[in-house]
């Protein structure tokens, strides 16, 4: 069905594999937390390869799943837990400190080509929000002046797909649900969300995963630049 883009005042982004690569961003971040352990608790760096250290977080969220969705208190605490092991008389701070370098590391992200001039031009004619299962932080990202604000799945008891966190972004712009068109690259945590609550969709398809949907999505783009066309007619 032919997208309407006459009730379309906000356009909500997804972050993660939409506007940049989310695994490289965290291969990064986990590179940087790994080289500061291999500075300020070498015991452990020493003890456990990166795949153990991998294998070890696994194995903590599948025992604390009440952390599943909470992904910086997960690792906050898998990290707690892991330098609590060695005889750290601060192992605490430690773990915090490796954390906030996890943290940071996660933020310097590298846009896609074009990112911003699409935001720059979209934001002339659109309100633009952001939605994410991720922990980016909008601000620290540099994007933060394209938004209006963010909305990250950790702060909500479930993330997307679930209903509660595209309601409460709808909410806080105080628009419906016809008024707001949701782009990101997840058929399912989207897609379907973005779908159930009554939002228009915008399907990016990167070639990661396959369409598998009972609908169809109003639009389908390759690269978040192909909006312009399509929304500033």
């Amino acid at each position: 069905m032919p997208l309407d883009l006459s009730p379309i005042q906000v356009l909500s982004f997804d972050l993660d594999d939409t506007l940049w690569d989310g695994n490289a961003v965290i291969l990064h971040a986990e590179q940087a937390m790994l080289n500061w352990m291999l500075q300020h608790t070498p015991d452990v760096f020493e003890t456990y390869s990166k795949e153990q250290l991998r294998e070890h977080k696994f194995q903590f969220i599948k025992q604390n799943p009440q952390l599943m969705n909470k992904i910086s208190e997960a690792r906050q605490a898998y990290l707690s837990e892991l330098v609590s092991q060695f005889k750290y008389a601060d192992h605490q701070q430690k773990a915090a400190g490796c954390f906030q370098t996890f943290y940071n590391a996660r933020q310097q992200v590298t846009l896609f080509d074009g990112v911003t001039e699409t935001l720059e031009k979209l934001k002339q004619h659109y309100r633009l929000i952001a939605i994410t299962n991720g922990n980016a932080d909008i601000h620290l990202t540099g994007l933060g002046d394209y938004f209006e604000f963010s909305l990250n799945a950790e702060d909500f008891e479930q993330p997307k797909p679930h209903a509660d966190i595209f309601h409460a972004a709808l909410n806080q712009a105080d628009i419906s649900a016809q008024s707001c068109l949701h782009i990101g690259d997840h058929p399912v945590h989207d897609m379907q969300g973005a779908h159930e609550v009554g939002m228009a969709t915008c399907w990016l398809k990167d070639g990661k995963r396959e369409w598998n949907q009972t609908f169809t999505a109003h639009l389908n783009i390759a690269h978040v630049s192909e909006l312009l066309p399509i929304l500033l007619k």
